[in-house]
């Protein structure tokens, strides 16, 4: 009887999408544990160190996570690797080092601006404390992955992104601290230093010459990219912002659940990204232009069918994933949640393209197209803000903003790749998905919302879509969907004679 084996590639991803979705998993019990424990205000405060800390990394960080794992993945001898991190860290180290001086130079300025009061000046200092251990477990994870390590990488990341945050904030949730807990979540990071020292250690050292090239060439290649994880941060940041200004902060607190579902969704395919840069940096290396083309073709399409489906039915079930997720006194954030679920599809293209962006092109088109959404979304949430929409129009602008991130990483693949639009089949797509959205929604609306209780329509609902799913793949299946087939042919018969590992 054949064995059904999965190629290394397609088992990575399927390894590091579990990771993921065990931490997303880990973060919506997190949000729920202190939604419930601290309360709309102090969680409004919590939302919003959270954000300024995602919207600091990038300055730190530098991009080297993106160009750690390229160049490692790229040069084979440790000599070579060792020269590309030790000059991350270098270049990590000394970034920090100059954050720290300005911020606590500056606290109760920055502090006052932040949560619009000094009472969270504790909060604020604990907010880097928590900064600079994030910085070290995102170099080791970069490391991991570059060395194609990926099991020790998504151990890591299991145990300190989803594991030791939930029992700190199942355990201390009801201490009312946000800055106790965030200061305990940002204990859990330094963990990683143990580990990065033994790669650092068991690298040959490269030499002061060869670490000069090395940190010439990386910083060639991601300094131009540190302004893309400030703009995405940014764009993330803009609306909880903005809202403690338009509204009050606990608009924040709504702002930030109504964003979680880019957060939930983003971990079924960030794992892509994750396995796939290092991969596709090899394979561009090596001038495997037209198997890249293929894949890239193949990737766009399954982008734009997949992202519409998880679009319109995250959509339909907004508001029963607030109501059992938060509780009802989180169901104003429904309504943002709704409009910024409509540019869900083009966020989640946008995760996922922008490994191979910068796997094939040494320019920074991500950090431009970034910056170009982050204006736009900007601009417009202040003038959807000012003429009276209020935090509504802040999630109309933000909308705006990643539509636009979306289409604009998608189009410069499509034009250095020649992909034609006919290939995206839209007429029969779109029909297809109205027909199941339909049958999901009657479904819904006449038999399970009114036959079930709150927790049982939880499972009703994820078994009724994992059903209509499931007829969704088979539909485009019958129709020789590329990418259908590509993961078909990447499923290994063992025992077959024509049977081949693949590995790309």
């Amino acid at each position: 009887m054949s064995k059904i084996k999965l190629s290394p590639f397609l088992k990575n991803i399927l390894m590091t999408t579990i990771t993921s979705l065990i931490t997303i998993t880990s973060m919506i019990f997190i949000i729920r544990f202190l939604a419930k424990g601290f309360g709309p205000e102090e969680f409004g405060a919590y939302s919003l160190a959270r954000r300024v800390i995602s919207n600091s990394a990038p300055l730190i960080i530098l991009s080297m996570d993106v160009a750690l794992s390229r160049y490692i993945a790229m040069n084979d001898e440790r000599r070579l690797q060792g020269s590309y991190i030790i000059s991350s860290i270098i270049l990590v180290a000394a970034a920090m080092f100059l954050l720290l001086i300005i911020a606590t130079s500056a606290s109760n300025y920055l502090s006052h601006l932040i949560f619009h009061s000094n009472e969270y000046l504790n909060l604020y200092y604990a907010s880097l404390f928590l900064l600079g251990g994030y910085c070290i477990c995102v170099i080791t994870s970069a490391c991991l992955f570059g060395m194609q390590k990926i099991d020790k990488a998504n151990l890591l990341r299991l145990f300190l992104m989803a594991i030791l945050p939930l029992i700190i904030a199942y355990t201390f949730g009801n201490t009312k601290s946000p800055a106790f807990v965030v200061f305990l979540m940002g204990s859990v990071f330094y963990i990683s230093l143990f580990p990065l020292i033994l790669i650092v250690i068991k690298t040959a050292w490269p030499g002061l010459s060869q670490l000069k090239v090395s940190i010439k060439t990386i910083i060639r290649y991601g300094i131009p990219r540190a302004p893309a994880g400030f703009a995405l941060a940014g764009l993330l940041t803009l609306g909880p912002f903005l809202a403690s200004y338009f509204g009050d902060l606990k608009d924040a607190g709504f702002f930030v659940v109504g964003q979680s579902v880019f957060r939930v969704m983003e971990s079924t395919i960030v794992a892509f990204g994750l396995v796939a840069l290092p991969k596709v940096a090899q394979l561009f290396a090596r001038g495997k232009e037209e198997f890249l083309k293929t894949n890239v073709e193949n990737i766009l399409v399954m982008i734009f069918q997949l992202g519409l489906f998880a679009t319109i039915h995250t959509f339909l079930w907004s508001r029963e994933i607030v109501l059992i997720w938060l509780g009802s006194e989180y169901l104003e954030a429904v309504a943002i949640m709704r409009i910024l679920i409509i540019s869900l599809g083009p966020y989640l293209g946008y995760v996922m393209l922008r490994s191979v962006v910068d796997a094939v092109e040494i320019r920074a088109i991500n950090t431009l197209n970034l910056f170009i959404s982050l204006v736009i979304a900007a601009v417009m949430s202040i003038i959807f803000g000012y003429a009276g929409f209020g935090i509504i129009g802040l999630a109309i602008g933000t909308t705006i903003g990643f539509a636009f991130l979306g289409i604009l990483t998608g189009y410069y693949l499509m034009k250095r790749y020649l992909i034609s639009y006919n290939n995206f089949m839209l007429r029969s797509i779109l029909l297809l998905n109205f027909i199941l959205a339909g049958i999901a929604l009657i479904i819904k609306k006449y038999i399970i919302a009114t036959s079930f209780s709150q927790y049982s329509l939880l499972v009703s609902g994820f078994i009724l879509e994992v059903l209509v799913f499931s007829g969704y793949l088979c539909c485009l299946y019958k129709k020789d969907i590329g990418w259908v087939l590509e993961i078909k042919n990447r499923i290994i018969y063992a025992g077959r004679p024509d049977n081949k590992t693949i590995n790309g």
